[in-house]
């Protein structure tokens, strides 16, 4: 008996399969000022209005008022005067923590600090100066030259101060002098 060979083809992936890829086309650089213009001159033709002069600007404006419903204008009033309220009752808090500052006697340097401790609650600056005291000025301390009598300040001149203080008649001329 023969023996039958077969062949036994496989099909293999192509390990080293090159592919050729192609550039991918970029968009072309657009400058934002002459794209803007021809956005412009676009809505210019649209409303038949010139957008490139003021008075092009406050017609479309009163356009899109005029488009307006009743509701939207008094939406829009309404956010107005709740922005001013919001901005009165910031100014008031100021100036309630102000006060407040004032007469617990913290120093406007340090009321930023105090503010932040108390969690930007003027009635809380109570507990923030009970717990650190540091915040309160010390009124009474100065610095430099102190002169609790009256008397002129020491000069450089001390030695032949020292000689004139010893002195009976300077101490005669001294005392005609005040």
């Amino acid at each position: 008996m023969a023996e039958e060979v077969k062949e036994v083809v496989t099909e293999t992936p192509e390990v080293n399969k090159v592919e050729e890829v192609k550039p991918t086309e970029v968009d072309p650089v657009i400058d934002p000022k002459a794209a803007r213009q021809e956005v412009l001159r676009d809505l210019s033709k649209e409303l038949g209005v010139n957008l490139f002069e003021a008075d092009g600007l406050k017609q479309v404006k009163e356009l899109i008022d005029s488009q307006k419903s009743e509701q939207e204008k008094l939406q829009e009033k309404l956010k107005a005067y709740e922005e001013e309220r919001a901005g009165w009752q910031k100014q008031e808090l100021n100036y309630k923590t102000k006060l407040k500052a004032s007469e617990l006697g913290i120093h406007n340097d340090h009321l930023e600090d105090a503010l932040k401790l108390a969690e930007n609650d003027p009635e809380k600056l109570v507990e923030v100066v009970k717990k650190y005291p540091m915040f309160k000025t010390k009124e009474g301390i100065t610095i430099g030259v102190q002169n609790p009598t009256g008397t002129k300040p020491p000069t450089n001149n001390t030695e032949a101060e020292a000689y004139m203080a010893n002195d009976p008649r300077y101490k005669k001329w001294l005392k005609t002098q005040k």
